[in-house]
């Protein structure tokens, strides 16, 4: 990503997060989502063919969830949440795309398979794994008439988070999913638990490095041959 574009993103990142403690307000709605059409727009012009219409669709989506969520209407909860669902959806099928762009294009993926290169998938997985089961465990009791809906999202973005491990071969990648799990609960905590301290600022702050890592690392391995790094 440009540094011109890098910076716009931290700028409009920060703004947004700044100005948490007048909410709501006019046109927050706006504010919110610029950050994520910033990394939009991005990947339509880094990308092409199919990864250009999954990345493109995944942060689409993500976009659309911050609207909802952002608006004051009835319903904007499970809007965003439906969003977000879909948007993680995407992400899973990017990282197959990936995995697929990588078998085509490198060979290192084959040949590099000593001990570091199993476990620490595994361990990254079985983190994964259980910190999306503790959270179920203490989130699920107070979801009440939402408790279906709630278990749908982690087991998607738990999918999501191996998916980034499993495929991707990117740390950023991987770093970009396993901060947007933690984003969520403390999203989650805030909602059905007794918030964190500042916790706007901690999901917004966590939420935009998660969506960031993602987009870049997408649009940096899908625009080479030899995608492994």
């Amino acid at each position: 990503m440009p540094l011109q574009l890098t910076l716009t993103y931290l700028i409009a990142s920060v703004v947004y997060i700044a100005t948490l403690g007048l909410t709501p307000y006019m046109g927050q709605f706006a504010i919110k989502a610029f950050p994520i059409a910033i990394l939009f727009v991005h990947a339509l012009f880094k990308l092409s063919g199919s990864a250009r219409f999954i990345v493109a669709f995944a942060l689409l989506a993500s976009l659309i969830g911050d609207v909802f969520l952002a608006l004051p209407i009835e319903n904007s909860f499970i809007y965003g949440l439906v969003s977000f669902f879909i948007a993680h959806l995407a992400y899973i099928v990017s990282f197959v795309a990936l995995r697929g762009h990588i078998q085509k294009h490198s060979r290192r993926l084959f040949e590099q398979r000593g001990f570091f290169t199993v476990i620490r998938p595994a361990v990254l997985c079985l983190t994964i794994v259980c910190f999306s089961g503790v959270m179920a465990w203490h989130i699920l009791p107070a979801t009440a008439e939402l408790y279906y809906a709630v278990i749908a999202y982690i087991g998607v973005i738990t999918l999501m988070g191996l998916s980034a491990v499993l495929w991707s071969k990117s740390k950023m990648i991987v770093t970009g999913a396993m901060i947007f799990i933690i984003s969520d609960a403390v999203l989650a905590q805030s909602i059905f638990k007794t918030p964190l301290p500042f916790s706007p600022v901690w999901v917004m702050l966590t939420y935009y490095i998660a969506q960031y890592c993602l987009a870049r690392g997408l649009a940096k391995k899908f625009a080479f041959k030899h995608a492994y790094s």
